[in-house]
Order: C-alpha cells, then structure tokens, then sequence
C-alpha cells in the first residue's frame, strides 16, 4: 500500500489505498470525470480513532482539488 501526505489530517505516515469499484462510481458521478483510477483514499484514523480521514487525493498530488472531498462513509 502506498504512503503518502494526508493534506486534512496532516499525517504523513497514514495508509492510503486505491480506490473500490463503488468508490470510484461515487468519484465518478461526483466529479464528472471519466476517470479515476489514480485517486487514493486516507484510512487514517481521526476524532479518537472513531472514524477514518477519507480524504480522497492523488498518487503524486496531495490537493487535487480546490476544497479537500472526502468519500462517504461506508454504509
């Protein structure tokens, strides 16, 4: 798994992975970009360990967006 910067939680040792096929569904819609393979997603822990960052982000840049955009949480 990659590790990369976590431009919302400011940790730098946060695991990030590849986004699911309903992840970058949600992207997808979300965006109307028609691709979205290069996009990782934060599984840090925040708020105690309550819930994960999800702040979503490239491979090779940290803001690829203007406001940081987060996945939904799980259902």
């Amino acid at each position: 798994m990659p590790k990369k910067s976590c431009f919302t939680c400011q940790s730098r040792e946060e695991e990030h992975r590849f986004l699911e096929p309903r992840e970058r569904d949600w992207l997808k819609e979300e965006t109307g970009m028609k691709n979205v393979d290069e996009f990782l997603v934060c599984e840090a822990l925040v708020a105690g360990g309550q819930k994960q960052c999800r702040n979503l982000r490239k491979y090779y840049h940290e803001r690829p967006f203007r406001d940081p955009l987060r996945l939904p949480d799980p259902a």
